[in-house]
């Protein structure tokens, strides 16, 4: 996806109404283009480069000049996207057990609340108390694959690190990574809170294989 959206002005549209409509200033719009005060009013059929957030300026800026060159810069950030996949090693048995880019603790603290029955149902991974506000850590490289509102666990991240092995991370105060996104071992990803069913804060920490949960304590260390 590129930081711009390309608008076709339609008759009487002003920047202030293509800004609006796509969320963002009309300054932006302005200096993306590099309209001037007269110019502030494009006439019908010109082509404005609007960027996705105002954070997109200077991509969307960048794109603008190239074009009136008669370029583009479309195949650096297609360069620049191309993600390092994490290491794929034949199966996640042999990951764990050469050590292959071996788990972390996603925090320190106690468990709270250890993986197994509760209440009648699994309590499919390990709770661990800490302050509200504490990084929540990567546990391994991989890719965010959920990063929002999970039912009864609140904000949530979810990693995929290949071969049939997810992690997830739950009742966060706030999530720090957008889904798609690659993260490496030991990055910052979320903060501890207590969102969703929650008592208090902690880090509600779930290992998944293969879709079946697993008891995290086997595979963090000590």
């Amino acid at each position: 996806m590129t930081p711009w959206v390309e608008h076709s002005v339609k008759k009487g549209e002003s920047v202030a109404f293509i800004a609006g409509r796509y969320g963002v200033s009309p300054r932006t719009v302005e200096r993306a283009n590099e309209l001037t005060a007269v110019e502030t009013s494009p006439s019908a059929g010109d082509r404005l480069l609007v960027p996705r957030k105002d954070s997109d300026l200077i991509a969307t800026l960048a794109e603008h000049r190239a074009r009136q060159r008669g370029e583009s810069i479309l195949p650096l950030l297609r360069q620049e996207a191309i993600p390092k996949t994490p290491p794929r090693p034949k199966n996640i048995e042999e990951t764990l057990a050469k050590g292959i880019e071996p788990f972390i603790r996603p925090l320190e603290g106690r468990i709270s609340s250890p993986f197994g029955p509760r209440g009648g149902r699994l309590h499919d991974g390990i709770d661990i108390a800490a302050p509200s506000g504490t990084p929540i850590l990567a546990v391994r490289s991989g890719r965010v694959i959920f990063s929002g509102v999970f039912r009864g666990f609140g904000n949530t991240v979810t990693l995929d690190h290949g071969r049939g092995l997810v992690t997830r991370y739950s009742h966060n105060r706030k999530n720090l990574v957008k889904k798609g996104a690659w993260v490496r071992r030991g990055q910052t990803i979320a903060e501890v809170g207590r969102t969703g069913r929650s008592t208090g804060d902690h880090l509600h920490f779930s290992i998944l294989i293969n879709g079946r949960a697993v008891n995290p304590s086997k595979y963090l260390p000590k």
